[in-house]
């Protein structure tokens, strides 16, 4: 609001502060009450007497207050041309009227009385003066009448006191804290009952019985938990539930909230400072000192007095005779005083005009010593009050939980993934011990087999010296029927290997298909995970997941995780705070230990250590290359390193050592088999040589611990498949048979199930360990198999995937629970499978982002699509 007030009147400021009322410039007030001479709240004239001499008794008829018709104050003084004593004198009497103050009855001024308001404005002098004593009235009473409105009706809006309005804007209004209490209880009313409202939703939604489930459900479940949840803090932070004030309103209100209470107990403190104001102008007014023509009447009496004592008394007067005349003379003596110590000469008009602001200062001293000390402590008191009950509203309401919908959804199904992938560990955990045991009853099985094909063999062979038809005739058919029976088992292992023996068709398959051992699975389903840790300048530590997400460990508890197939990075600070951010190509992200991470565009990661190290790392292949401050390069595998999940498999070895197939180097037979009734070289080049035994369809690198069986019921795996398929696809740990891609190893050396164990069958299954899948169940027990890869040609971090898709196909061999081997019967059939995704029989499966409803075994709906 415009200030009208002086700067140093705060007895003007705090009744405008508390009422809204424009106390007017108490400098300014008399301005429209002046003489044409300049004299302040009277005018005057002063006449010429006949001189004479009186005493105090006449002097006191003849001056003072309404003694004469027509003036307000008569002062008589005499004059001799200066103080002493003097001859010629003169006598003079002041005629003075007051300007605006009131009338009574008979027309005749008169004064305020004790605690008396009075009205003014403008209005017409005897001789045609324009004056106002809107200003003097408005402050002296207007105050007054503004602070009693405000206690009796609790507001001052459409208040005006001698002209002068309260605007509306300025207005105050007492019930304005009521009302805005009772909003802030009416607030707390509504997060109270809709708490309880989202309570029963949120129970309703996470029961087992609730009717709405699936993704969406599970969504909105969330946001209903969230919402109830800040609802609660809310209530909370207005003062709870069965929140009591201590303080009531100016209507007896009692509010419900802790806003509320602190509206009341200020609206409580701002009556209480009205009230003192309102005591103090009572005290001035009865007083009478409110009226500033008292002051002027005061002053003049004053200067009658000194008249009376140091003008009037030294006057003389000398009589003389001569004959018939008598001459009478006046005289002052020594003391006489004719200049008055503050106004000077009474007989100028200028020492009147000193009077009259004299008066002005008068009233002002009783103002500054009544009105203003009050004024200043209530504006100080209220000030350090509201300033305390301010603090109540310094700080709005805060959100307990800001969580997006997105990252609760996030969050989520990364426990569900985590849960999932605990559960797909077990199960391999599980297949993999019931595997061993098959597997070890198979070998057991298959030596016997072998040490009947080596005594068919060697008494065939014996034969050949009875004569070479019969020798040869029986010894075809003791070999053609230890074939059979080799066949057959071969077969039956072959079939559940994925392809017969000598076919040359490798345990894996082709590169890309559908084989479940392929890849690795045991790094991704954590039996490999970690890798090889890298270590950073200043202790953090970096290593490559599962999941193909890079996770970096801050010495302070902190750690950022990037995930190459969302493009998210999420910091979890050592408090358990976790927030996300999404990076695009070129985005960088400031880490924990001061280090600067961007993402490039061919999809590596580029951190800036502060000491000058920069190290890159493709989350594609687990490199990573570092930079040091001097120059030199060192690059680390990441995926290097393995977990202890194939420790169980390392009994295994005995393969190599049965002799049931190293110890078959006497079946290369003399040339003369090479040429006879045999098919030339199908004992050489592809069964029976020892070699092709080894690294052929009988390498120990072929006996994948997912074979059903090994010949008829030895190994029948018909009751293994009893329950469906839920781990996930399977493999084995890199360096096991189970994932073998190379070149077979020598009978006596290495660890039998070795890398490479399956080279020579086809040179397929050399997968590189840095490959990582992840996994979609569908709800037939086959399994997809994708290996995200960042696009080096896409922006924005987005990412093509390449899909593999499994299904457990039932043939009339077999009930095992991996993909099944190769085609039909023919030679063809086996061994040949497509690469395109279009050409193998596909499972039913859900894309991940589409809604399929469903629930958890939990109370909360279960987020579909996993």
């Amino acid at each position: 609001m415009p200030a009208t007030n002086d700067a140093d009147d705060y007895w003007g400021k705090a009744v405008t502060l508390y009422t809204g009322f424009p106390m007017p410039s108490r400098k300014t007030l008399f301005d429209k009450l002046k003489s044409k001479e300049g004299i302040p709240l009277f005018r005057m004239d002063i006449q010429s007497m006949g001189v004479r001499a009186v005493t105090a008794e006449d002097y006191s008829a003849i001056s003072g207050w309404m003694k004469h018709d027509g003036e307000d104050y008569d002062l008589v003084f005499y004059t001799a041309g200066g103080d002493g004593a003097h001859s010629g004198v003169e006598m003079h009497r002041a005629r003075i009227v007051l300007i605006g103050v009131p009338v009574d009855s008979n027309s005749r001024a008169r004064l305020l009385d004790a605690g008396e308001m009075t009205s003014g404005g403008a209005f017409t002098g005897h001789y045609g003066d324009q004056w106002d004593s809107g200003p003097m009235s408005q402050y002296v009473s207007g105050a007054k009448a503004a602070l009693d409105k405000l206690l009796a009706d609790h507001t001052t809006r459409g208040f005006a006191y001698s002209g002068l309005p309260v605007a509306d804007a300025e207005a105050v209004d007492l019930n304005s804290f009521e009302r805005t209490a009772l909003a802030f209880d009416r607030a707390a009313k509504f997060f109270i009952d809709h708490a309880k409202i989202l309570e029963q939703w949120e129970t309703s939604l996470g029961s087992e019985q609730a009717s709405w489930k699936g993704q969406a459900a599970g969504v909105f479940w969330h946001l209903v938990h969230q919402l109830r949840k800040n609802y609660d803090s809310y209530v909370e932070q207005l003062g709870g539930a069965d929140y009591h004030s201590a303080h009531t309103t100016v209507n007896g209100v009692s509010p419900k909230s802790k806003f509320g209470d602190t509206l009341a107990m200020a609206q409580q403190q701002l009556v209480t400072e009205i009230t003192n104001l309102q005591n103090a102008w009572t005290t001035w007014a009865n007083s009478r000192e409110h009226d500033p023509h008292r002051s002027v009447l005061e002053l003049l009496d004053d200067l009658s007095s000194w008249v009376l004592t140091n003008n009037v008394p030294y006057i003389d007067e000398t009589t003389s005779y001569g004959g018939e005349t008598t001459v009478t003379s006046y005289s002052t003596r020594a003391g006489f005083l004719e200049n008055h110590p503050v106004y000077g000469n009474l007989n100028d008009i200028q020492s009147w005009k000193k009077l009259g602001e004299a008066a002005v200062t008068r009233w002002n001293n009783y103002v500054n010593q009544q009105l203003v000390p009050v004024a200043t402590q209530s504006l100080s008191t209220l000030n350090g009050n509201w300033i305390d009950a301010g603090t109540e509203f310094e700080d709005p309401l805060k959100t307990k939980d800001t969580t997006s919908l997105s990252e609760s959804y996030q969050q989520e199904q990364n426990q569900l993934n985590q849960d999932q992938l605990n559960q797909n560990q077990q199960n391999l955990n599980d297949i993999l011990n019931n595997n061993q045991q098959n597997l070890n009853e198979g070998l057991n099985n298959l030596g016997d087999n072998l040490n009947n094909l080596g005594n068919n063999l060697n008494n065939g062979l014996g034969n050949i010296g009875d004569g070479l038809n019969n020798g040869l005739g029986n010894f075809t058919d003791g070999l053609n029927n230890s074939l059979g029976d080799l066949g057959n088992n071969l077969h039956s292992l072959s079939s559940n290997l994925n392809g017969p023996p000598g076919s040359g068709l490798p345990l894996n398959g082709d590169p890309g298909g559908p084989n479940p051992l392929l890849n690795n699975p045991l790094n991704h389903l954590g039996l490999n995970d970690g890798g090889n840790p890298l270590t950073n300048p200043g202790g953090a530590t970096t290593r490559l997941n599962a999941d193909g997400t890079l996770t970096t460990d801050y010495p302070d508890g902190s750690s950022t995780t990037f995930n190459p197939a969302t493009g998210t990075m999420t910091t979890t600070s050592p408090g358990g705070k976790v927030t996300t951010s999404r990076l695009n190509a070129g985005d960088s992200f400031t880490n924990p230990d001061g280090s600067t991470t961007t993402l490039n565009a061919d999809g590596t990661l580029t951190t800036k250590f502060p000491d000058g190290t920069s190290t890159t790392v493709d989350p594609a292949t687990g490199a990573a290359t570092t930079t040091h401050p001097d120059g030199s390069v060192t690059t680390t595998d990441l995926n290097a390193g393995l977990g202890s999940g194939a420790d169980d498999l390392s009994h295994l070895t005995d393969l190599h050592s049965t002799g049931g197939l190293n110890g078959l180097d006497g079946l290369n037979a003399p040339s003369s088999l090479h040429s006879g009734g045999l098919n030339p070289g199908s004992l050489d080049s592809a069964s029976l040589h020892s070699g092709s035994l080894d690294s052929g369809s009988l390498n120990s690198g072929s006996l994948n611990s997912g074979l059903d069986g090994l010949h008829g019921d030895d190994l029948a795996f018909e009751d293994y498949d009893s329950t469906p398929f839920t781990g996930g696809a399977l493999g084995a740990p890199g360096g096991s048979a189970l994932n073998a891609g190379g070149a077979a190893a020598p009978p006596t050396g290495g660890t039998p199930l070795n890398p490479g164990g399956l080279g020579g069958m086809g040179g397929a299954g050399n997968q590189s360990n840095n490959e990582r899948v992840r996994k979609v169940l569908d709800e037939t027990g086959g399994a997809s198999l994708r290996r995200p890869t960042v696009s080096r040609a896409a922006s924005g971090g987005e990412e093509e995937e390449r899909e593999m898709v499994l299904t457990r196909g039932s043939t009339p061999t077999t009930s095992s629970p991996y993909y099944p081997m190769g085609g039909g019967g023919s030679p063809a059939g086996q061994g040949a499978q497509s690469t395109e995704s279009g050409d193998r029989e596909r499972s039913s499966w859900v894309p991940e982002d589409e809604d399929v409803w469903g629930t958890d075994e939990g109370g909360a709906p279960a987020v579909i699509g996993r």
